[in-house]
């Protein structure tokens, strides 16, 4: 099988530029999350390029932030598909940047998105591209994108439709961001954020302090024993990290908000920790207070499992035989889609996009010789996937 990657490193050679134009039309098309005209502009120009490639696109109502867009190689083909996944949208809006913020310097690529994640989409299509070039037609290769992610899903169905589609899925690779320590992300904690509500009773300080209930010191009762309901050692944080309340110092407050968040290892973990945080906030120190609980963007842990250790051992084996480095294996507390991937009961892999540093930050940048060598790997890995069903999925 070991024909096939001579051909692979001739296309890919032969269309860096081509790579960089598409790569740098995507990051100069900006738009966050919550922009969902601007992500939803780029989901129309993803589906026309994938459609000119040959695939069967359709796009997805998320009911209530962008589409969600889903295009096949090969629907016809038998067997299951090939799970290729990521999200269009950033966490800069529009203007953020100046207008084509993308750049390349000293062999890095800069701009919104850069990294997170439309180098991992270039990937995507370019990889289909060389499998065209071979003229691969094993199994159908299934590529889902999102344009929410970046917002937890927050207020659409995103998620929903990305599990549903994900299901019955060989494998999945995420095309998030390639680590510079060469692995490939086996597990990640999942996550939710939750927002606390302390309703109070106002007064002035000086004439009416007997009146007032104080919903600040009622907050600071809670915060040590929500914070304490933290058991890192089992992989369960709860962190308390911003605090708004009161207006003025004369006056008692009567509203205190505060934003926590909620991490674990295990899928298990989430309904029982958000129970034990709702019964922190249900007692009352100070009569006459209130409190309300609100838990938003639940995303399940992606479990480090046997099935997700014997993917990367198949790419590994692919790699290694065809002269790229094997990846590492890693656990990480940041969240991505790959959690709902692996919910789909797909053994994933995360992290398979370009290398890179600085996301979500405007020192964002990327590696631009790592588009070209990833997705050589994508498409060798693509071509000896009956192999992996054969000997590596059991």
């Amino acid at each position: 099988m070991e024909s096939y990657m001579e051909p692979i490193r001739q296309y890919i050679e032969a269309h860096r530029e081509d790579m960089i134009r598409f790569w740098e039309k995507l990051v100069n098309m900006q738009g966050s999350s919550r922009e969902k005209e601007k992500v939803n502009r780029v989901m129309d120009f993803l589906k026309e390029s994938f459609e000119a490639e040959g695939l069967a696109c359709r796009l997805e109502d998320s009911q209530g932030n962008a589409n969600v867009l889903i295009a096949v190689d090969g629907p016809d083909r038998p067997g299951r598909p090939v799970i290729l996944s990521g999200h269009a949208d950033t966490v800069f809006p529009e203007g953020s940047y100046p207008e084509d913020p993308f750049r390349i310097e000293d062999g890095k690529a800069y701009g919104p998105g850069v990294i997170d994640m439309k180098g991992g989409i270039t990937i995507m299509l370019y990889a289909v591209k060389a499998l065209h070039y071979l003229g691969y037609g094993e199994r159908p290769v299934k590529i889902i994108l999102v344009g929410d992610e970046e917002i937890g899903h927050t207020g659409s169905i995103s998620s929903r439709i990305l599990m549903e589609e994900a299901k019955g899925g060989l494998c999945a690779f995420n095309m998030e961001i390639g680590r510079p320590d060469n692995c490939l992300t086996t597990g990640r904690k999942g996550g939710v954020d939750c927002h606390v509500t302390v309703h109070g009773v106002g007064g002035h300080v000086g004439n009416d302090f007997l009146k007032g209930r104080n919903a600040i010191a009622e907050m600071a009762y809670k915060i040590p024993l929500l914070q304490n309901l933290t058991r890192y050692e089992e992989g369960v944080v709860v962190s308390v990290d911003v605090i708004h309340g009161g207006t003025v110092s004369n006056a008692v407050p009567d509203l205190c908000e505060a934003e926590l968040d909620i991490r674990y290892n295990r899928v298990s973990d989430m309904d029982p920790i958000c129970q034990k945080v709702r019964e922190v906030c249900s007692r009352t120190f100070i009569e006459g207070t209130r409190t309300e609980v609100e838990f938003l963007s639940p995303m399940p842990a992606f479990e480090e499992t046997e099935a997700n250790h014997r993917l990367l051992d198949y790419v590994n084996g692919v790699l290694t035989k065809n002269g790229f480095p094997p990846f590492g294996s890693i656990f990480v507390g940041g969240n991505s889609d790959a959690s709902f991937l692996a919910a789909a009961g797909v053994p994933t892999v995360c992290s398979f996009g370009v290398v890179g540093t600085g996301a979500h930050t405007k020192e964002e940048c990327a590696v631009v010789d790592s588009l070209f060598e990833r997705t050589k790997m994508v498409t060798a890995a693509i071509m000896e996937i009956n192999d992996y069903e054969a000997n590596w999925r059991k």
